[in-house]
């Protein structure tokens, strides 16, 4: 009896989600689903989407700036002739592939997603990190309180570095057995400078001695200075409250570290290692606050913050 209330405790607290579609396995921030709370609503993920994500769109205000933004990218890949279009193309490349807008009933009410490429896509045992780029991490119609609520977050990383982190989840092999290790923002909270070089040595997997972490490592910074590349070009937008979504899998690293036996891994079939951007993938995310450049300046902000990453994980390299 007693098994059965707790099986209808657990039931009653999932969310109603519409057939094949359920929960984003691998959101490590951002808002999530709240049994408490049936307006909640996190990331979905469906069975034969190719590699799709749901982002609801959450507050009416932010959810079109973020619309916006995505079908701005999608007219400057269009129209790449003029330099404006020809920047906005350019960033295209560095943000998850945008399919539109989708409704859904979930906990019996209607919401608007966002289809948005799967970053994980194809991997095995994905690692993935949101890195929240910038000081300033409220907008410019931010109210009073607002600003002093944001002022407060991550406030050890944040006035240091110009980074946040919300969450991570990596795998990791600890006496031959692979584990999944998942930090929140209670973590990323707790964090001082030093905490959070420590939090991506062990989301890189650093080791002691350098290792094939070394090949994650410079695909990380090359895509890394393509996205900073940008930044020093672009005068059209202010990213505030932005991340950037760093995912590799984990499998293949361990590919990688696998000992060679006549150009061969042992006891596998032959076929070629894919690229590293194939399982390597660096993409900014997460545009409901973004604005107008004022007085066509450069995001100083953001790339702040963005500098600071690309100089730790430099560090790491050059230990």
């Amino acid at each position: 009896m007693a098994q059965q209330e707790q099986a209808d405790k657990v039931l009653s607290s999932m969310p109603a989600m519409p057939l094949g579609y359920r929960q984003l396995g691998t959101q490590v921030a951002g808002h999530t689903f709240d049994s408490h709370n049936a307006s909640a609503i996190g990331l979905l993920q469906g069975a034969g989407d190719g590699g799709r994500v749901f982002k609801p769109m959450g507050k009416p205000e932010c959810g079109e700036r973020e619309i916006q933004f995505y079908e701005s990218l999608s007219t400057g890949a269009l129209a790449c002739h003029e330099p404006k279009s020809s920047l906005l193309a350019e960033l295209s490349m560095y943000v998850p592939r945008y399919y539109g807008q989708l409704k859904l009933i979930v906990n019996q009410r209607e919401h608007t997603f966002l289809q948005l490429q799967d970053l994980t896509e194809g991997m095995a045992k994905p690692c993935v990190m949101d890195v929240k780029i910038g000081r300033r991490t409220w907008d410019p119609l931010s109210s009073p309180q607002k600003r002093a609520i944001e002022e407060q977050k991550y406030k050890m990383c944040k006035q240091e570095l110009g980074l946040c982190l919300p969450g991570f989840q990596v795998y990791q092999t600890v006496e031959e057995a692979t584990r999944l290790i998942r930090q929140g923002r209670d973590y990323g909270k707790s964090l001082n400078v030093q905490g959070f070089h420590q939090a991506l040595a062990l989301f890189f997997n650093v080791r002691d001695a350098p290792g094939q972490e070394q090949t994650l490592l410079r695909e990380v910074l090359r895509q890394l200075r393509s996205i900073r590349s940008w930044f020093r070009r672009q005068r059209l937008l202010h990213f505030y409250a932005s991340s950037l979504l760093i995912c590799y899998d984990f499998e293949q690293l361990q590919r990688l570290e696998k000992p060679l036996h006549n150009g061969y891994h042992p006891s596998e079939a032959v076929a070629p290692a894919p690229a590293p951007d194939q399982w390597i993938r660096v993409r900014c995310i997460d545009f409901a606050h973004i604005f107008p450049a004022p007085d066509a300046q450069p995001d100083h902000n953001y790339m702040f913050g963005l500098q600071n990453l690309i100089d730790i994980v430099e560090s790491m390299l050059q230990r």
